[in-house]
């Protein structure tokens, strides 16, 4: 039955099109360089391009016109990441440490080139910090995604940076925030994304999948908690899951 099925030409390019981002390893794409590398028309790819921009899957920069992934695959890809690494594991642990300190608590991993949460549990606060699944984590700014950045390969890590801040000076200055990242292990946001909000986060490795875990809140509470409080919080349970993980087998 389904080799005699005709296929949907139009959905097979579509696919070709994000395959190409990941081939590529870019943030962005022209239409003439994907019309190019798949060897279509552009009007064609122009079309499938607007169909894939009106689903969220992708965007284009009103800047240079270039196309890049949209929030869309990057939820589905999001998906994907958490339950190839187990969610029940990763959800009971990420509860257990939200109702201790009574903070959100957020996972995120990177995506290409782009940071994200795949996940998080809310505070019971009613000031809390908002978001849901599937925003995108600033990789120059604020905890999770200075942290997401210093954890990443040397050559990759150098190459994200060179595209995130083509600013020699701020560039330095941002190399030496990651350096200090790693040395130290975690990292501490004030206002740096959202103002009036902290977080505090650390890498967290979980076979071959690189995540990091961060606990964010308002500044005056988690001040109160006291940092070195929330950083042990933050690694004992990724000591947890690490060893939950190796025994699993994942």
């Amino acid at each position: 039955m389904a080799e005699t099925t005709p296929l949907v030409h139009s959905v097979l390019h579509a696919t070709r099109i994000l395959e190409l981002y990941a081939a590529q390893r870019r943030k962005s794409l022209s239409l003439t360089e994907i019309s190019k590398a798949l060897g279509l028309h552009k009007t064609t790819v122009y079309r499938l391009l607007r169909t894939l921009q009106h689903a969220g899957w992708i965007e284009q920069s009103a800047k240079t016109g270039k196309y890049y992934l949209g929030t869309g695959i990057l939820l589905v890809a999001s998906a994907v990441s958490v339950h190839n690494t187990s969610r029940d594991l990763l959800s009971q642990e990420m509860h257990r440490l939200a109702e201790t300190f009574n903070e959100t608590v957020v996972l995120s991993v990177l995506l290409g080139h782009t940071g994200i949460c795949v996940d998080l549990a809310k505070s019971r606060h009613r000031l809390g910090v908002a978001g849901e699944r599937g925003y995108i984590v600033p990789l120059q700014s604020g905890a999770s995604g200075k942290t997401l950045l210093a954890a990443q390969p040397e050559e990759l890590r150098e190459q994200l940076l060179q595209e995130l801040e083509p600013d020699r000076t701020r560039q330095r200055l941002l190399r030496n925030q990651l350096l200090k990242i790693l040395q130290e292990g975690f990292c501490i946001s004030e206002g740096e994304v959202d103002q009036g909000v902290a977080a505090i986060a650390m890498p967290l490795h979980l076979k071959d999948r690189l995540f990091v875990l961060t606990i964010s809140g308002p500044v005056d509470r988690l001040r109160s908690i006291t940092y070195p409080k929330l950083q042990q919080g933050l690694a004992e349970t990724i000591s947890r899951l690490e060893q939950k993980s190796a025994l699993l087998g994942e």
